[in-house]
């Protein structure tokens, strides 16, 4: 959650903190956060959404008592303080109140169902802590919602290590302290089994939550910190190429993700060219994952010219999450795509699945059609590696090759996919 979301829970957390608890012998925080705002603002104007709000807030605050009041916490995100409630009650209440807020609701003509998350912390006496520290435990457990829990309830007791001193508050401050790192996930080529590539992914080694994944703070991130980790990652990244190299493992290239937000930035393309002339790394080396999401409709004119910066360059360009949104051919042309990556919603169960056969068959005319190389991501069974590669895929990645590793783990990977391939059989031809 970015620092603006956060200072603008600080007046709720002033509120709580002028009322007397000190009778109560349990206490439990509610927050609801609506899913997607981005997309439904898209759809709706500011009116419109405003009374989307609005609506929830009277929906949600009809649904419990009037000592127990709806709060509109920050934008989208709505929070309920419970007293002298044991843990089974609260969370009744807490799920009567995510099932009212989900129902659909006719606005602008069109009839919307909102999705809505929910975090409950709980406590009881005598060790009750401050609601604004329980109001703290909620945001923190929000931002680690999985995306498989979006659309349900999460309970927690509450934990004061979360509100520990301290702690980075946003990417980019996670950055400047050394917890975030790159992790890398070969891609193997069809034809040959080489390995094409690395795919950088961020890591964040967090101090009290372990471990986690973009979708866990990915959401969350400001402007800067997207401009921020992308730096990080490229740097990362090249660092990866210039080590495999000086090992002696052939890795033609590797992919970083680029965000709507990065191509925005007027400077952005020249930073990296920069950046590879610096480590002294040819940009065709160096492959660009941009959304299938950025597009005409949601792109600017200088996100075109990034992106044709790059290609010029050298600079390789992919279309990451192919068939998930709404590219358009012209799209593809525009930004000088090189390769699509099938999303894994249509590589799961491909092996068996008629309608996943169809629709990968039906992505790889068109690919070829278009002079476009095509790489499924995903893949997780060996049926499915069999079936994409004699399906004619160029690419593949995914769990049946190889999992996100650190760097220092994908040299001993390479060493060992090296090794099983001189140990393969030879053909031996007949004259």
């Amino acid at each position: 959650m970015s620092m603006n979301v956060t200072r603008l829970f600080s007046p709720f957390r002033s509120l709580l903190g002028q009322s007397d608890h000190a009778r109560d012998v349990s206490r439990s925080v509610l927050l609801l956060r609506l899913e997607n705002t981005r997309t439904l603002g898209s759809f709706l104007d500011r009116l419109a959404m405003q009374h989307l709000l609005d609506h929830l807030t009277l929906t949600l605050g009809a649904a419990v008592r009037p000592c127990d009041p709806v709060q509109l916490a920050a934008p989208g995100h709505f929070s309920v303080l419970l007293h002298n409630r044991t843990l089974r009650d609260a969370a009744a209440v807490a799920r009567r109140l995510l099932l009212q807020g989900q129902g659909p609701v006719s606005l602008a003509g069109q009839q919307i169902t909102p999705v809505m998350t929910g975090v409950l912390i709980h406590a009881d006496a005598p060790d009750l802590p401050p609601v604004a520290a329980m109001m703290d435990n909620a945001r923190q457990r929000m931002q680690m919602v999985a995306d498989a829990d979006l659309g349900r309830l999460s309970l927690y007791s509450h934990d004061p290590q979360l509100s520990g001193p301290g702690l980075p508050a946003t990417v980019s401050d996670a950055i400047v302290a050394g917890q975030m790192v790159a992790w890398f996930q070969p891609q193997v080529c069809c034809n040959s089994g080489d390995i094409a590539g690395f795919e950088a992914l961020a890591r964040w080694h967090h101090p009290v939550h372990g471990l986690l994944t973009p979708g866990a703070f990915l959401a969350q991130m400001t402007p800067a910190d997207h401009n921020t980790l992308a730096l990080f990652m490229l740097a990362q990244a090249l660092s990866a190429l210039r080590c495999w190299d000086e090992e002696g493992f052939e890795v033609p290239t590797v992919s970083i993700n680029i965000s709507n937000c990065e191509l925005s930035d007027q400077g952005f393309a020249d930073c990296l060219l920069w950046e590879m002339d610096r480590h002294d790394i040819p940009p065709s080396r160096l492959v660009v994952e941009v959304l299938e999401s950025v597009g005409p409709m949601t792109s600017n004119a200088q996100t075109l010219e990034n992106l044709r910066r790059l290609s010029r360059a050298g600079c390789r360009i992919d279309l990451d999450d192919f068939g998930t949104g709404y590219a358009s051919l012209d799209a593809i042309r525009q930004f000088g795509i090189n390769r699509i990556k099938i999303d894994r919603s249509f590589v799961t169960a491909c092996d068996l699945d008629e309608g996943q056969q169809r629709m990968i068959l039906a992505i790889l005319a068109l690919a070829e059609r278009l002079g476009l190389s095509v790489l499924a991501e995903g893949v997780e069974t060996r049926e499915e590696f069999a079936f994409l590669s004699q399906m004619g895929c160029d690419e593949l990645q995914g769990y049946a090759i190889e999992r996100p590793m650190p760097l220092s783990d994908s040299c001993n990977f390479l060493a060992r996919h090296r090794q099983a391939a001189a140990d393969l059989p030879t053909i031996a031809w007949r004259g």
